[in-house]
């Protein structure tokens, strides 16, 4: 995907390896976090952004976007992946490549 196809504050999702993943700009810093919610695998991306949180649209289950924990219980978290801007265009680590 082009970095500047990318709208701050918007949540997006890409499919690289057919793995569903929400991309995500804030503060000009790209984030990638799996789209499936831990709870029950409700799609994050119909959910809404509050800061660096999102929040699930079945439960209001809120993770943050950094590290990919349940706000009020950490230790439940949904996956993050490495993501990197080169040349226009968004890397994500998916499995061994980027």
């Amino acid at each position: 995907m082009d970095e500047e196809k990318l709208p701050e504050d918007t949540m997006t999702v890409v499919f690289p390896y057919g793995t569903p993943i929400l991309l995500l700009k804030k503060s000009g810093s790209i984030y990638a976090m799996s789209n499936k919610c831990a709870h029950m695998g409700c799609p994050l991306s119909r959910g809404s952004l509050w800061g660096l949180a999102v929040k699930c649209p079945c439960h209001e289950w809120m993770f943050d976007v950094r590290t990919g924990g349940f706000v009020t219980a950490g230790e439940i978290k949904v996956p993050t992946y490495e993501v990197r801007a080169e040349d226009n265009k968004i890397y994500v680590k998916v499995g061994g490549s980027a």
